[in-house]
């Protein structure tokens, strides 16, 4: 219980400054892809050189008073070092409380595999979720690739009978506008004890250059987004934070900016592939690389830029965006003020 104290006091502290050491990193330790969605460019990237194991361990020893640590990609079971990776992860991360990570669910025995060997590693707390967009056709359109569907729903299903917490986390975008309902019936054709309420997430398009290399793209209409979201809103009641991500959809809708003052390179930050320091998975604006000569990530963290950023991103003078990724910690910063 004392990593999960930690945690609380770090997400208080929050409220009232901007923090010495973020809680939370969100690492994406691949850019590979096995699926084409079209509301996503990350499978376009040239296969460049990633962060190696050991510089990711490198990274790590130095780097580790997080509270919270999200792997993402890309696939991240495309690593064939990820058991190296989530090992190494917990070995240099005492205090950490939650370990997550996202996936398309299509490597099922990989993925489940892998997930049996992460448990024997003890994990304080482990969740995953897996990403279905819609009913099978709709789903399978969007990320390009046939039996995706089929391969991400028998994931979730395996998972949860596994024990393991893990969600549905649907992405409204462009092409499942007003899908919701079917895509619950679907899933519960195959799994009659999913239950919307405890087990379902979302999520809501996102532009980025850096990371979704998808800036090309825009919202879709303004209506649709904001009908999607107050429907979101009636199907999910699993916690305060989640609802108040879905409650203050609709100001970010309108406005392009973040509804609550933006925690990025305050309580959170953004790694990627290849070692870039970010503030968050939607600004590009580098601060820094972990393959650096002499780096230093408090150092780099308690530089007056560094600082000077967070202020930008509190304001609101980024480009903006509102994607659980950033907006959990925003709720979590602005727990006086959590309201539409």
């Amino acid at each position: 219980m004392l990593t999960e104290s930690k945690m609380v006091m770090k997400v208080l502290e929050s409220n009232f400054k901007r923090l010495r050491y973020p809680y939370k990193l969100s690492f994406c330790i691949t850019y590979r892809c096995n699926l084409k969605c079209n509301m996503c460019s990350i499978w376009k990237k040239p296969l460049i050189q990633e962060l190696t194991t050991e510089e990711i361990e490198s990274f790590f020893a130095q780097t580790n008073k997080f509270s919270w640590v999200g792997l993402t990609g890309g696939e991240i079971f495309l690593r064939p070092d990820l058991l190296d990776i989530v090992r190494i992860t917990l070995k240099y991360c005492k205090d950490l409380n939650v370990l997550h990570f996202p996936t398309n669910g299509y490597m099922k025995e990989a993925i489940l595999s892998g997930v049996e060997q992460m448990l024997k590693m003890n994990p304080r707390r482990l969740f995953v979720t897996v990403s279905v967009d819609g009913p099978q056709q709709i789903h399978d359109k969007l990320r390009g690739i046939p039996d995706s569907w089929k391969n991400a729903v028998e994931t979730f299903v395996a998972l949860r009978k596994m024990g393991i917490p893990t969600f549905v986390n649907m992405t409204i975008s462009h092409g499942n506008l007003g899908r919701i309902d079917e895509t619950i019936r679907s899933i519960k054709d195959v799994y009659p004890e999913f239950d919307p309420d405890k087990m379902l997430n979302f999520n809501f398009f996102q532009v980025s250059s850096h990371y979704y290399a998808n800036d090309h793209l825009r919202l879709p209409k303004e209506n649709l987004l904001i009908q999607d979201s107050k429907k979101a809103l009636m199907i999910v009641g699993t916690g305060s934070t989640f609802k108040n991500y879905l409650k203050n959809y609709e100001s970010y809708v309108k406005t392009g900016k973040s509804p609550l003052h933006c925690q990025a390179l305050s309580a959170s930050c953004f790694i990627d592939a290849y070692g870039g320091i970010f503030p968050c998975s939607v600004y590009d604006k580098k601060i820094g690389n972990v393959k650096d000569p002499g780096f230093n990530f408090e150092e780099l963290w308690n530089r007056k830029e560094v600082e000077s950023l967070h202020h930008e991103c509190k304001s609101g003078k980024c480009p903006g965006c509102w994607s659980p990724c950033e907006a959990y910690q925003a709720i979590n910063g602005n727990l006086f003020k959590v309201g539409p």
